[in-house]
């Protein structure tokens, strides 16, 4: 754990998601004063069929669809990479075919490789918010997802009349997991909030975190995480309205200010 610092987060202990890839939004806490358990609840590993995905990505720099749907970026980064090992670019021009996120963090990701976004959804930045607002068609349409996702995407899509190519990019995996102090940590309600980020980190939450202090507050990145930790026991406290690094630090701004009169009582 860090030492705490100075600034707006001073002497507040969070539990903070990351993998081996991903520690800036723990760094940024931390920055601004948070004594921070770095936790990785997950790691992100290859698909099981990497073949599979290459044949998927260069049939869209082919221009063989007529929209790509990003749920995840880490699926961007996975073909992305296919791209650069084959000399090219995953945003090359694709004339007529467009692209679709489920949110403003998604396109950030699309955007820094060279993708331009036609769509994101304004009901809910999920899967089931692409399917609402996607237009109907008949032309094809990728779907790179990892191996936890829903049939969601690619079940309601295909009702509009889309033929769906859902091809496994990238696989959830166990990370090394909570040690046993933070676990003990936030049982005695030593720790203020709990960050959430996906439905994966909240099910392993659940799991290695059987009791929870009430003092501390679990903060979900989204609707869909806050499903998941619903589902796996956990109760949630704050809920992002935008599924993004800066939602949930929002988010936890709000779970802090409704923690503080409880504490002053």
């Amino acid at each position: 754990m860090t030492a705490p610092g100075a600034g707006p987060l001073a002497g507040r202990r969070l539990v903070v998601p990351v993998t081996a890839e991903r520690r800036a939004f723990a760094e940024q806490l931390e920055a601004e004063g948070a004594a921070v358990d770095a936790v990785e609840l997950i790691a992100i590993a290859p698909p099981e069929d990497p073949a599979a995905l290459a044949e998927a990505t260069l049939a869209w720099l082919d221009g063989a669809y007529d929209w790509m749907t990003v749920t995840s970026r880490n699926a961007v980064i996975a073909m992305d990479r296919i791209a650069r090992s084959h000399g090219r670019a995953l945003g090359e021009p694709q004339p007529g075919a467009r692209v679709a996120t489920v949110g403003e963090a998604t396109r950030g990701v699309c955007a820094s490789v060279g993708l331009t976004v036609d769509l994101v959804p304004t009901s809910r930045a999920d899967a089931r918010g692409i399917v609402a607002e996607m237009p109907e068609g008949t032309g094809r349409v990728l779907a790179p997802l990892g191996n936890l996702a829903s049939p969601v995407l690619a079940r309601g899509l295909a009702r509009k009349g889309w033929a769906v190519d859902a091809v496994e990019a990238y696989r959830t995996v166990d990370g090394p997991g909570i040690d046993d102090a933070v676990v003990a940590a936030v049982a005695a309600g030593e720790v203020d909030a709990i960050l959430l980020t996906s439905g994966s980190v909240a099910e392993r939450v659940a799991a290695a975190c059987p009791v929870v202090g009430p003092g501390t507050r679990i903060v979900a990145i989204g609707r869909t995480t806050e499903a998941s930790a619903r589902a796996a026991g956990l109760r949630v406290d704050a809920v992002a309205t935008e599924p993004s690094y800066g939602g949930i630090r929002a988010a936890l701004d709000a779970a802090i200010d409704a923690q503080e009169p409880e504490e002053n009582a």
